[in-house]
């Protein structure tokens, strides 16, 4: 390069360096997450899905409710993660039930994080790296769902991005400030637990200020000793969050789960009303006599060591898929599902940015920089131990989603590499990357079984759980209208569609629109092995109906 564009050059990149420095671009950032979420929650609000709570969101909401009606410390020992119910508590006690509100304080716990993902991307690489992280988050779809959900995830994101945040001081304060800040992701998700030892030996070892490890320590014990003299008082055990590890674990690995997803067990109810009571009657009638709530996580542990020590093929091809559907773009959903809301709200049905856009440029900025920077090599340990802990129990949406404030910055830094190679005109290093990043674009879109957004199966569990809804919301021609679309797309190999809507047919005495639909569905599928028995107990009941 010539004296004078070497200078240019020079110039150029200091002018964009100053220009990209301001703070005022991350505000923009934060702006941007906070109205696409703003827009989100208020494009449901019109719909049964905004008051209607189901599943989880349903058994957080009652338990809020009872907090602030005065149950403060309960009965017993935490089954479920207690801080997002407290959180509720706390927004019902002092502004009313007003789920408006609380979706609306997601939306600032949003934009907090979104700000807090700059804070670690400037720190890991540089102002560049913190704004296009920033903005990435604002996009980041799975996130903006989740926002509209009365659900601990939003709340979980955010403590886990402040973690990150704090986890690059160096001061007492900011070691302090860390393990309380870890100390509350744990009591959102229970897995964060293993970062505590490790915190700790980690600051041991690369600090080498013993000082500096107890006060991280002291500021874990803050949040996490009340919380288990809390479970001890009520129990005589001594439960240091929640009691359903064990649960949790022989959920995800057990004789009838070859996926690794969640999966239902014979025993017990989908439903976290009813989760703890089935898994502790089940173990009891195993062993014979009752047992405390450690107990009862013990047992489920051994079950489920038991069956990987006695079919270690199947435990082992069932793990493996849990870790390619961890790296899979598909969002698992649990109690609500981000393709079925699409249909409701037009910021999701905008082109954003998804779980495998993001973690395959990630892949190259652990690459890049893994040697030369500690800060990468502490995002990508972050990442790595995490995902071991969502893969050793079952593999949802919400449980992967807290590794993005980590991939957000590595996929910023592996994007600002493709360019700087682009930039030098270094062929081969370029198509290097590109070839890393298509490989791994590959892996993360890879079509999976039905974890797919278009297979039959998923698209009718979807109509399902919508049809569901609308029946509780008291509109049953739309749950009626769900169900038949969710039987149209998958006549043969989603039966439980079919029997949702004979069934709903007649819980809304609709007997005649029933016996029209299922004669025309017996005619176009003549070996349907249930339809013809669905017509004729129809019949039956019209019928009976008749009779004098």
């Amino acid at each position: 390069m010539v004296p004078g564009a070497r200078a240019f050059a020079g110039a150029l990149t200091r002018l964009r360096h100053r220009f990209l420095d301001s703070w005022w671009w991350v505000v923009v950032a934060v702006a941007l997450a906070a109205a696409l979420r703003t827009a989100h929650v208020l494009a449901l609000r019109p719909t049964p899905w905004f008051d209607h709570l189901v599943v989880d969101p349903d058994y957080y909401d009652e338990w809020a409710r009872r907090i602030a009606a005065g149950d403060w410390l309960g009965d017993r020992p935490f089954y479920m993660d207690p801080l997002y119910p407290y959180f509720l508590a706390v927004v019902y006690r002092v502004w009313g039930r007003d789920l408006l509100l609380v979706r609306l304080l997601q939306v600032a716990l949003a934009a907090g994080s979104c700000a807090l993902v700059a804070v670690v991307g400037r720190r890991v690489a540089g102002p560049v790296v913190g704004l296009l992280a920033a903005f990435a988050f604002a996009l980041y779809k799975p996130d903006i769902f989740y926002v509209a959900e009365v659900d601990k995830t939003c709340l979980s994101v955010f403590l886990t991005t402040a973690v990150l945040a704090l986890a690059f001081g160096r001061s007492l304060a900011a070691r302090l400030a860390t393990g309380l800040a870890l100390g509350l992701a744990a009591l959102t998700r229970a897995n964060f637990l293993l970062f505590a030892p490790l915190g700790f030996a980690a600051l041991l070892l690369l600090d080498r200020r013993a000082l500096a490890a107890l006060v991280f320590a002291a500021g874990l014990a803050v949040v996490l000793v009340p919380v288990a003299a809390r479970n001890r008082h009520l129990s005589g055990e001594w439960v240091l969050t929640t009691s359903q590890a064990g649960q949790n674990f022989y959920t995800g690995n057990n004789p009838t789960n070859p996926w690794g997803a969640y999966g239902g067990l014979p025993f017990v109810r989908s439903n976290p009303h009813f989760e703890e009571a089935d898994f502790r009657a089940a173990a009891e009638v195993r062993v014979g006599h009752p047992l405390g709530p450690r107990d009862v996580s013990r047992f489920w542990f051994a079950e489920a060591l038991a069956h990987m020590r006695a079919h270690p093929a199947f435990a082992a091809r069932a793990m493996l898929l849990k870790l390619v559907l961890f790296w899979n773009d598909f969002e698992i959903s649990d109690s609500q599902d981000q393709y079925l809301l699409e249909r409701d709200s037009p910021v999701l049905r905008l082109p954003l940015l998804g779980f495998g856009a993001i973690a395959p440029l990630a892949l190259l900025g652990v690459v890049a920089a893994f040697r030369r920077s500690r800060a990468v090599r502490l995002l990508a340990g972050f990442v790595a131990l995490y995902c071991i802990s969502v893969v050793g129990f079952f593999v949802f949406s919400r449980y992967r989603i807290q590794v993005v404030p980590a991939l957000l910055p590595l996929a910023a830094l592996g994007a600002t590499e493709v360019v700087t190679r682009l930039w030098d005109r270094d062929w081969t290093r370029v198509a290097t990357a590109a070839a890393l990043v298509g490989a791994a674009s590959l892996f993360c879109f890879h079509p999976f079984g039905i974890f797919s957004r278009d297979n039959e199966q998923a698209v009718a569990m979807r109509l399902h759980h919508l049809a569901d809804v609308y029946e509780v919301a008291g509109v049953p021609d739309r749950a009626i209208g769900a169900l038949q679309e969710a039987v149209d797309r998958c006549p043969v190999h989603c039966p439980q569609a079919l029997d949702g809507l004979f069934g709903l047919y007649v819980r809304t005495s609709r007997v005649a629109d029933g016996k029209a639909y299922f004669t025309s569905f017996t005619r176009a599928h003549r070996d349907h092995p249930d339809a013809d028995r669905y017509l004729e107990r129809l019949l039956e009941i019209d019928a009976a109906g008749r009779v004098p």
